[in-house]
């Protein structure tokens, strides 16, 4: 039998004579049987049974060799180590992603483990997220890529990497969400109704995000109402329902106020015609006042609805920003025009006047002036000129006539109801009055019995 002549550190290869459950027996062609412990041939195993039978050849390094007692120890783990290493090795050119395990955290990088060697991954070459997280990290397996394996004598230099790992995913996530977004866009037609989450705001518009797409809502969108500062309406995280107004290659325009009645429509469900409303007068017009009764909602008060009296010039007596309370006449929805009135809330008097020109009625001083007399008659006002209360002494009317007094005949001369005008004469009262009388006893005359007619109404005349 050929001898071999063995040394330490020497590759050899022996076939198994005999198994037990911690060490197995080779057949090295040596003066003894070569051994090896089980913590030798894999330090993961607590059994042989099963793993190695006779007649197995292993390969394994030269440990120890005596010759008192005649002893030959063996090992697989250099060899094993030396494989792996070149396995190692092989991986910084197939880029292959293999799983480390994290071993510990260090100040620069992460140590990892595999295949029995250690690994280093600088934090530069791996994930932010998971540098925001690395103490949770030990114990746990991550995938790698290896882009360096060197050896100088008894040291080795390995390193790691997730740059490409991370980079891919991101792409990948990247296209996914390109995808996705697409999708989602070309879903969206102008005129859809969405609902979304406020995203972000800036000083003349927000971002408000749906799925995977985000739109703009300019500030002049959110409301009909004029609005200085986004944050006094919006707030970032807020659902809001929108309209796309307008959609142009990956931009989408957005309306909130599109969706909201504009103040004319509130209005007009809020009120009917025949309603009072109160509002501010914001503008004079020579046809009238502009008043806002609600906000960015306003209407005509033409000057012929400032009252029943003609002669009544509301312009005069009013002022920008007073409140004033008027009745509508007018709502028209499809040219948003409101008509108001204010005498439509007032009675008029002249309603109720039933005297006609040459009638006689009574009268109530209201005033005395040097022109003549204000009354009222059967509720509207009425004048009496000077000379028509008095056949001489106009000048002196004071001394014949006091406010409050009542006047029990006076002709009407003039009754014009459109133009609120009425002229009354006590002189020509008087004068019907006498020319009544006289052709009243001409009527009689026929009866002659001596009598003139100066003796028969001589009384009456006196008066």
């Amino acid at each position: 039998m050929d001898i071999k002549i063995l040394k330490v550190g020497d590759i050899v290869e022996g076939k198994v004579v005999e198994v037990s459950d911690n060490t197995i027996f080779l057949d090295v062609k040596y003066f003894t049987e070569a051994r090896m412990h089980i913590d030798n041939y894999d330090p993961s195993l607590t059994t042989f049974a099963n793993v190695v039978k006779v007649g197995d050849v292993v390969k394994g390094r030269i440990q120890k060799i005596s010759e008192e007692p005649a002893l030959i120890l063996m090992s697989r783990l250099p060899i094993i180590k030396r494989e792996n290493f070149e396995t190692i090795k092989d991986l910084v050119e197939s880029k292959e992603v293999v799983e480390a395990k994290v071993k510990s955290i260090l100040d620069k990088g992460i140590l990892l483990t595999y295949l029995t060697y250690e690994l280093f991954l600088p934090y530069t070459l791996l994930d932010y997220e998971l540098i925001d997280k690395k103490e949770t990290l030990k114990g746990k397996k991550l995938e790698v890529n290896v882009i360096e394996a060197s050896r100088r004598g008894r040291f080795t230099r390995i390193i790691a990497s997730r740059k490409e790992i991370f980079e891919e995913a991101r792409r990948k996530a990247y296209e996914e969400r390109m995808e996705q977004r697409q999708d989602e866009l070309d879903s969206i037609n102008t005129g859809d109704i969405l609902t979304g989450t406020v995203d972000k705001l800036e000083k003349h518009a927000a971002n408000v995000r749906f799925e995977n797409i985000v739109g703009l809502l300019r500030i002049s969108q959110v409301s009909h109402y004029r609005i200085d500062k986004l944050e006094d309406v919006l707030s970032e995280g807020q659902e809001v329902q929108v309209k796309v107004i307008k959609k142009e290659g990956n931009r989408l325009d957005l309306s909130i106020k599109a969706l909201l009645p504009t103040p004319f429509e509130k209005f007009a469900k809020d009120y009917k015609v025949g309603d009072e409303v109160t509002g501010e007068i914001v503008q004079k017009l020579p046809f009238g006042l502009i008043v806002e009764v609600e906000r960015d909602v306003r209407g005509l008060l033409h000057k012929n609805e400032y009252s029943w009296n003609p002669n009544d010039n509301l312009d005069s007596h009013v002022n920008i920003g007073d409140e004033i309370t008027l009745a509508i006449i007018r709502l028209d929805e499809k040219n948003k025009k409101i008509g108001l009135s204010k005498k439509q809330l007032e009675d008029n008097p002249w309603k109720n006047v039933t005297v006609k020109r040459g009638d006689l009625t009574k009268a109530e001083i209201k005033e005395v002036t040097n022109n003549g007399l204000k009354v009222v008659v059967q509720g509207v006002d009425a004048f009496i000129p000077a000379n028509e209360a008095l056949e001489k002494d106009h000048s002196n009317i004071e001394a014949y006539f006091a406010q409050g007094d009542t006047i029990n005949e006076a002709l009407v001369l003039e009754v014009n109801p459109r133009n609120w005008n009425m002229k009354l004469s006590i002189v020509k009262a008087k004068e019907k009055k006498d020319r009544e009388m006289f052709e009243k006893f001409l009527e009689n005359d026929s009866d002659d019995n001596g009598q003139t007619i100066g003796d028969l109404i001589g009384d009456e005349l006196k008066e």
